[in-house]
């Protein structure tokens, strides 16, 4: 399978009790120009915004997680809870993103479902050393209502065993009290990608802009809708890169719209699969 080259770095942040794991159809799409990095620890009492400020911070700076002297362009983007982080590390990463995606997530308080709001009784009535036992059988029910198959059901529980049981049970508390983003006016461009019917987190309102809305009712677009994603992220990239050479294009097939859309892709031939 074949990568295709993007013209910077993406970073993608994964939701709730998951791992960098899931996001192995990107993975394969991207190559090394995906970034995918691992939660940090999180400080007691600390909110969603302090979180992200302090994430950010480590993801610019030299000999953390950051990679120094790289002026590309950087997007960043995030699932569900991670979506939510994503818009308040791009206040503070450097350089500053060109663009924020949204993948299944919200910028509005008001759209958590009950579902989500179970993950608070994890963050409260969990003991800490309890919930790489609890999680991944959380994890098995959402595998089974979004019918993954075998390979991304061992991604996601994977996941729910291996992370960090404080930094689980402490971002299952604040996500649901989570007030939402106002960006500022000179904020990024910010695009969204959502199930009609979402099950976790309700899709935007009628007229919201920026927002694409998949059928169905798939929280984890990123593995049930791979090619769906690839594209919708390809996609906005090159558009905020007017700097590449138009005459590297590529034609995609989209099992999951209409039309098929033009997309610049860095150094792949015509024909090149997504996935």
């Amino acid at each position: 399978m074949r990568e295709l080259t993007l013209p910077g770095r993406l970073i993608l942040l994964p939701g709730l009790g998951s791992s960098p794991a899931v996001f192995d159809h990107q993975r394969k799409a991207f190559g090394d120009r995906l970034e995918t990095p691992e939660f940090i620890p999180h400080e007691r009492g600390e909110s969603v915004a302090a979180y992200a400020q302090r994430w950010a911070k480590q993801l610019s700076t030299p000999g953390n997680q950051g990679r120094p002297n790289d002026n590309r362009p950087l997007f960043i983007g995030g699932v569900s809870f991670g979506g939510m982080l994503a818009q308040e590390m791009a206040m503070h990463l450097s350089p500053r993103p060109r663009a924020v995606f949204l993948i299944s997530t919200t910028r509005q308080a008001n759209k958590i479902t009950g579902i989500m709001q179970l993950a608070e009784l994890l963050g409260r009535g969990v003991p800490s050393g309890s919930v790489n036992q609890v999680l991944p059988l959380i994890k098995l029910g959402f595998a089974l209502r979004e019918g993954l198959d075998d390979d991304d059901k061992g991604r996601l529980m994977q996941g729910a065993r291996e992370v960090d049981q404080a930094m689980t049970k402490w971002a299952a508390g604040v996500a649901v009290s989570w007030p939402g983003f106002t960006p500022p006016s000179d904020y990024p461009a910010t695009h969204q990608i959502h199930s009609k019917n979402d099950w976790v987190i309700k899709a935007p309102a009628d007229g919201t802009p920026n927002v694409e809305i998949v059928d169905g009712s798939s929280h984890l677009l990123h593995m049930t809708h791979p090619k769906t994603i690839n594209r919708f992220l390809f996609e906005h990239i090159m558009q905020t890169c007017p700097e590449i050479n138009e005459a590297q294009t590529s034609r995609i097939e989209d099992p999951h719209t209409t039309a098929q859309r033009r997309v610049m892709l860095e150094g792949a031939p015509a024909g090149t699969p997504l996935v």
